[in-house]
């Protein structure tokens, strides 16, 4: 299988390095908007989709709810649905923004797309879930004693623990379900190929699995990283689930890359960068919230956790200084590699010519078949 080195980007190769940076300016200004106005719509959702709100907003829902079996189902799992059909609106716009951008190739753009991505979720997922769903539940309370602020977040921490528990839980039961049984590109090829597929072709292409979808993937590892880090101290039940998710990830997400999915494009590894960077921050952020919640527990070696973020900068620094240039620039071994086959540029050539300007006069030897089969056709009869 031939793998593209650089997957360009056509229309955006033309673009001039001034028209680049302005785009670039534009769109980081429209993403910065993108994260802080999207969190409001998404702690609207995570505090109005618990059952007592719907009560109280939905009456007409109150006998349904008095089910046993159904009360459970939606306690579980309404708001944490929500949220991930929520999130999965974002990503398709996020990599059009970011090949608006003027980014020249298809694998930049995705790891552009992933970083926009991981900021957004950590932003409004992880914080804005967190501050939003404890705030509207506690903001009479607030409205009399607004110094309280710090201590209610803090006592609301691990009350919000039980919806990220049940969040990762559901994302490796139901994502990775899903996953193996590949049954939304299976729904999604057969609408294409009845509403939108006119050749065989077109088919084919629908049919065709394509990439890990790296953009997506990674951002939503990378969130799991961020509330397990963070809620490790806060409600240490959270750990064994995430065990569990990436214990299942690397099984079944081998599986899938090694059988299923296409690759379009290779980067020679510049995607782990990428993903060593958000690991660094979500390490900084966990260290800062451990900080902060030891801090309002009034733990007495709170201060000790002062110099954490201090090293973990440091190390991040020297890795970069040390190992960044190995994924920039592509490896001599892999550049010095010759071609496996040497194309014959005179067969290239002629293969550009149509049949009726071509100037050679066809070999004699096929000449010589033709007579030879005809001699034998005459002979026997």
């Amino acid at each position: 299988m031939h793998l593209k080195p650089v997957k360009s980007c056509g229309t955006n190769l033309k673009i001039k390095y001034f028209e680049r940076q302005t785009r670039q300016f534009l769109i980081y200004f429209i993403v910065t908007l993108t994260i802080l106005f999207y969190m409001i719509p998404i702690g609207f959702i995570s505090a109005l989709t618990t059952l007592d709100n719907l009560k109280k907003i939905l009456p007409f829902v109150k006998p349904v709810v008095k089910l046993h079996a159904i009360k459970t189902v939606l306690e579980a799992y309404l708001p944490q649905i929500a949220l991930i059909v929520f999130l999965a609106l974002l990503p398709k716009f996020l990599l059009f923004l970011s090949k608006a951008e003027g980014i020249p190739s298809e694998s930049h753009a995705v790891r552009a797309t992933s970083g926009k991505y991981f900021y957004f979720v950590v932003l409004n997922v992880f914080i804005g879930i967190t501050v939003g769903g404890t705030l509207f539940n506690t903001f009479k309370s607030l409205e009399g004693d607004p110094n309280s602020i710090i201590d209610v977040l803090a006592n609301g921490l691990p009350l919000n623990a039980t919806f990220f528990l049940t969040f990762v839980a559901l994302k490796f039961f139901v994502g990775y379900g899903l996953e193996l049984s590949r049954m939304v590109p299976l729904i999604i090829f057969h609408l294409k190929r009845k509403y939108l597929c006119k050749t065989e072709a077109e088919v084919k292409e629908a049919w065709l699995p394509g990439d890990l979808s790296y953009g997506t993937r990674i951002p939503s590892d990378m969130l799991v990283v961020t509330l397990v880090l963070c809620y490790s101290v806060i409600a240490p039940m959270i750990i064994p689930f995430g065990v569990v998710y990436f214990a299942l990830g690397w099984l079944i997400l081998r599986n899938q890359v090694l059988k299923v999915y296409v690759p379009s494009y290779e980067s020679y590894g510049r995607i782990w960068p990428h993903i060593f960077a958000r690991v660094v921050a979500s390490l900084l952020l966990y260290q800062v919230t451990m900080f902060g919640y030891f801090g309002v527990k009034k733990f007495h070696f709170t201060p000790l956790i002062i110099p954490l973020p201090i090293l973990s900068l440091l190390f991040a620094y020297v890795c970069s200084k040390k190992f960044y240039r190995s994924f920039s620039n592509t490896a001599l071994e892999v550049a010095c590699h010759e071609l496996k086959e040497t194309p014959n540029m005179e067969q290239v050539f002629r293969s550009y010519i149509p049949p009726s300007l071509s100037y050679e006069k066809a070999d004699d030897e096929q000449f010589e078949d033709a007579l030879s089969q005809v001699s034998r056709s005459g002979s026997f009869v």
